[in-house]
Formats: structure tokens, sequence, C-alpha cells
């Protein structure tokens, strides 16, 4: 199924077929980082001039150095970020708030080679570093990592070595590149113990958390995180939500210690997680939310093995009518945003103040639409990004019969209206692209 937005001189038009999908809220990056150079549309050359990858002549510590100014400078973009794949890997690039100017770049490439030593010295079958930009899972067209591949001073990249692949079965070690000395630190082998009682490990899914902690899934079962020496803490799971994220563990997010396997919708308290769900309220059902407390915790993923209610349920109404609503972000602590039926996008107010107070039977919380932030329309959408200051949302979008150019949109949160018209995708960014998926609100130190 397809998400319909207008674009071009049509505008937001409401001809979108009902169709109800799931989707994820992403964000753009961190703070200032304009290379002070306008590229417009048309540049797709890494910043300064350079491009990407390094040239023969180079050494492979000039080659790291261009990777991590440049991952330093797109991470640190006020404005949206697009990642695609090419044949020299993924590219990134950061625009200013209207896509007018490009800030900055990265560029997978100069990484590759080194990547392809760690996997041979470990006698492995790849290495690899998880998408800047998250990649598809989530739900259609959404990309959230959950934990970030890049430690948060920008040295280290989290790296998966895949050491044997058979079928859907795979062992793998994980650990960091030092983008500075060019050394990789493999937490697995450390871990390794020989002789009598010998003890290997499977990690997956590396990342790192805003304290600069590399967090991992073990054996499929645990998570722990490393600090900069090595040293293992092994943390619990919070069983919110877990069912519906149970079948793509590498989607996960540090809150206060705690792994939470439904990343993108934990509310900035960093207390409950909100998702979709029929909801019961006497004799009907409904299109709802679960609203569900961060505790308690499991140890080991495979101890949640009855899945239990969630802490309450909401309904939003909409005058006699119930309004389906699939999460896709936190705007604020009260406020959070929803996709809806043919394609609309709304936001509705939250009031967690009695959350796990009531009786578990008692009847749904229900709340009603605060403000009409995008109309239905008949054109796909491909991705979709909140601002960093969660001013407004961002729709790439195109027509379904026409292979026209991709468009760029821009609806206020704070001003609804008639959502502005960016242009076209920039010059250069690939087919298969996604708007940076970072959704969350809230550093859970």
């Amino acid at each position: 199924m397809s998400k319909t937005y207008g674009s071009g001189a049509r505008g937001w038009v409401a001809a979108a077929a009902a169709t109800v999908l799931a989707v994820g809220g992403l964000t753009a990056c961190g703070a200032s980082g304009d290379s002070g150079e306008d590229y417009g549309r048309g540049g797709v050359s890494d910043e300064g001039g350079h491009k990407p990858g390094a040239g023969a002549g180079d050494s492979a510590e000039d080659e790291l150095a261009t990777v991590r100014r440049n991952l330093s400078r797109v991470a640190s973009a006020t404005g949206p970020v697009i990642c695609w794949d090419d044949e020299k890997g993924e590219q990134a690039a950061a625009f200013d708030a209207t896509f007018g100017k490009r800030v900055a770049a990265y560029s997978e490439e100069p990484l590759l080679s080194r990547l392809s030593e760690i996997a041979e010295k470990a006698d492995a079958d790849r290495a690899f570093v998880r998408s800047l930009c998250g990649k598809e899972g989530y739900g259609e067209h959404v990309a959230d990592s959950g934990v970030s591949p890049v430690s948060p001073d920008g040295r280290r990249v989290a790296v998966e070595v895949v050491t044997q692949e058979v079928g859907a079965l795979t062992s793998s070690h994980v650990g960091w590149l030092d983008l500075v000395t060019g050394d990789f630190k493999d937490i697995t082998e450390a871990a390794r113990k020989r002789g009598y009682s010998p003890e290997t490990h499977s990690d997956e899914f590396p990342g790192f958390a805003p304290d600069g902690s590399l967090w991992f899934l073990r054996d499929d079962q645990v998570y722990y995180s490393a600090d900069e020496n090595g040293r293992l803490t092994r943390h619990p799971i919070s069983r919110a939500c877990h069912d519906e994220r149970s079948g793509n563990d590498g989607f996960y997010r540090p809150v206060k210690s705690v792994a939470v396997t439904c990343p993108r919708l934990i509310h900035p308290s960093g207390k409950f997680a909100v998702y979709p769900n029929t909801v019961i309220d006497g004799i009907d059902l409904h299109d709802g939310l679960d609203l569900d407390l961060l505790a308690p915790h499991m140890d080991r993923r495979g101890d949640d093995t009855v899945f239990g209610d969630p802490t309450d349920q909401l309904i939003v109404r909409d005058g006699a009518d119930v309004r389906g609503c699939d999460p896709v972000a936190w705007v604020n602590d009260d406020d959070l945003l929803c996709e809806g039926a043919s394609n609309t996008f709304f936001t509705v107010r939250v009031d967690a103040s009695e959350l796990g107070k009531r009786a578990a039977a008692s009847d749904p919380l229900e709340t009603g639409v605060k403000a009409e932030i995008a109309r239905e329309t008949n054109n796909q959408i491909l991705s979709i990004a909140l601002s960093t200051d969660r001013q407004y949302l961002y729709i790439a979008a195109k027509e379904v019969l026409d292979e026209g150019d991709v468009r760029l949109y821009r609806a206020s949160l704070t001003s609804p209206g008639e959502p502005e018209d960016l242009g076209p995708l920039p010059a250069g960014v690939g087919d298969d692209f996604m708007l940076r998926g970072n959704a969350q609100i809230g550093d859970f130190r």
C-alpha cells in the first residue's frame, strides 16, 4: 500500500484512498555546522570541494580524518539530513531549513577499505557500520537507528563483524573503529574465554548511547554496554511495547540504563511509551493507542513469555467519531503527532498525569484532535522528518501515476496551514533515500 500527498501546483488535495499506514517520526540532527559554501540543489560533492573518498596517494590516516570531519559536520547540522546508498557506500548530506543550501556531506567510501581489513583479519564474511540515518523496518518508510552509529564526540563508529553466516543464522562480533588512530577494538573477542570451560558470544546491533558507551545485544537475549575501556555492564529490558518490536531487535534505545525496544515512541520524560493497538471500549473495537510504563523490567528477552496488558489505553475522538492514530513522534511533553486515515497528519494532546493510577479494567482514556497539520492527498509519501526544534514536519512526496520529481514539503507544527512546497529533491540524491531517522527528544542517560 502507498502513502499519498499532493505536490506541485495542485498542492495538498483531498483525494486519497482511505488507508491507514504506520509511519515513524524522523528528525534532522543536532547543532549548527554550516560549511559556509553554497552548493544549492545541484551540489553533491563533499563539502570544501573534496570528492567523496580519498585519492590513491592519500594515507589511511587522512581518509579517516576526512570521515571524522565530515561525520561531525553532518551530525552538527541544524537542518534536515538525507541518506542514500550508491556504489561508493552510504552517502549523507545536510541542508539548511528549506533545502536550498547544502551545508555538509559525508561519504562512507573512505571507511570501506578499513572495514574490509577488519573482516579479513577476523576471517569474517564482512564488517559494516549501521546507517547514519537508520533503515526502513520500523514501519513504512520509517528509519530509526535507536542507538547512534557514531559516538557523541565523533571519534568512534560502531562496527559489526559477521564472522559466520549460514542462511538466516549469523554469528557476529561488535566493537568500534577509532577514527583518530585507525584501531579496531573488538569487544566480543575480548570477552572470549579459552581452556577447559571455553566461552564465546555472538553480539550484534552495536550503537552509542548519549554517554558514549557502546550498547549491543548479546546472544540474542541480553543487552550490554561497554565503556571506553571495554568494561561491560549488563542492562535490564523494559517490558513496555516489547511485543511490538520483538521481531526486529536492531531497534532499541537506552533509557536511564534500560533497553527499550520501541525507540521512537518513548515519552520525553523517559517514563512511558506509546504505540498503536486495538482498543476495546465497551462492546466496540477502535484503532487506538497503548500507553505503557517502561517499568517493570526483565533480564532476558526470553523472559517475556506472556505479554501483559498495557498500562492504559487511549482513543482519539473527533466529534461523534473515533479517529485512528498511528503515532509518529512526540512534538513536546504533551502533544503527539499522528498519521490518520487517508494519510492525514494531526496532533493530539496526551495527558499522562493519571497513567498507571487507574484500574486495569477501566475504560480507555479519551483525547481529541488538537490541530490538523496536513490534509489528505493523493500522492505517494516517500519519507518524513521532524525539524530539530520540533517546529516543522518535512515530507518527501511524488505523484503516484507520474514519473516526475520528488518534491519536498514543510508543514508547520505550531501554526498549521497549507504545507509549504520547498521544491524538488536536491540533485544527486539517490532514488532509495531516507530522511535522517532520530525522532527522539530527551537525553536518557
